[in-house]
């Protein structure tokens, strides 16, 4: 099977605290000729400067700023275009308009539920595209499980209600640690003492358990495979999409709600074996399924059908 020649519209995604399309972007050169095109600028003019003829242009969103640059006269050209949407919650009118204004063929998103709720008149155009890890730095450092209740990350009662809730039950449990977001900055310009890059998959590691929720709008969020990634327990709320993903309750997570997560953090507490054998099958489950390797490998699968399908 001949190579596909991309073209990513991105910005550098290499000095961010949140890297995951970094992580895309250096997979991708390995399974494909990636070109990558980060200022910006005119189709066509960039189309001249690059060493090939794209087979597809994939753009990373259009919203921030800090994820692409500025592209102008899409909607001119016939070469196949697709576009990962992050935040699909964000502006969602603006999104459709663009899409139909600039002509993109195809919207790659993480979360699919959400997607077909929000965007059915969307649903020929998109593509599945869930979170993935970078196992590099999402794995088992064997470190000593020193904590045993592990929350990290943004609280917002508005965004995040079970976190809140958790974080307040759990709070003066011994043994709980909370860390909160760093922001979302370069890894420069975080809060100081933050945990991020390897240090943050170090202090999953050292956790025996950790808790999250799945924002008001059940998203299969990132933290779901870093968790798994870290060879740590993941307590989680459980949907049908978590499911599809091969996420299964009791088998690779443990699925928790407002109601019984306390009872179940405890339970796993002191039944270390079961705890130990559910963190280990879906820490070989996100590893073999939810790679940042396996993710390329099924995005490129997808953009050669599609490919197939126009000619």
């Amino acid at each position: 099977m001949k190579r596909l020649k991309i073209l990513f519209l991105t910005r550098d995604r290499s000095q961010q605290m949140e890297k995951s399309s970094f992580y895309l972007a250096e997979e991708m050169k390995k399974q494909c000729d990636l070109m990558l095109w980060t200022e910006d600028g005119h189709i066509s003019k960039i189309l001249a400067q690059i060493p090939h003829k794209p087979d597809f242009i994939f753009l990373n969103d259009f919203l921030d700023p800090k994820l692409c640059p500025r592209i102008l006269g899409l909607n001119e050209i016939s070469i196949p275009k697709g576009m990962i949407f992050h935040d699909i919650s964000y502006q969602i009118q603006r999104r459709k308009n663009y899409i139909n204004k600039e002509k993109i063929d195809f919207i790659f998103a993480h979360y699919r539920d959400a997607f077909m709720k929000w965007y059915p008149e969307l649903a020929h155009r998109f593509i599945w595209l869930p979170h993935h890890v970078n196992t590099e730095i999402y794995r088992d450092f064997q470190l000593p499980k020193s904590i045993n209740w592990l929350m990290m990350g943004a609280i917002l009662r508005h965004i995040y209600p079970l976190r809140v809730i958790m974080l307040n039950t759990m709070k003066d449990q011994p043994g709980f640690v909370y860390h909160p977001h760093p922001g979302y900055n370069v890894v420069q310009k975080v809060n100081q003492g933050s945990l991020v890059g390897d240090e943050y998959a170090k202090e999953i590691n050292r956790s025996k358990m950790f808790l999250t929720c799945n924002s008001i709008y059940e998203y299969t969020l990132m933290k779901y495979f870093e968790v798994l990634g870290c060879n740590t327990l993941l307590l989680a709320p459980a949907t049908k999409e978590t499911e599809d993903l091969g996420i299964i309750d009791g088998v690779h997570f443990v699925a928790v709600n407002r109601l019984n997560f306390m009872e179940k953090a405890q339970y796993y507490l002191t039944h270390e074996t079961e705890r130990i054998a559910i963190a280990q099958t879906g820490y070989e489950m996100v590893r073999t399924y939810h790679s940042s390797e396996a993710r390329v490998r099924q995005l490129l699968s997808n953009i050669t059908k599609l490919l197939s399908l126009r000619n």
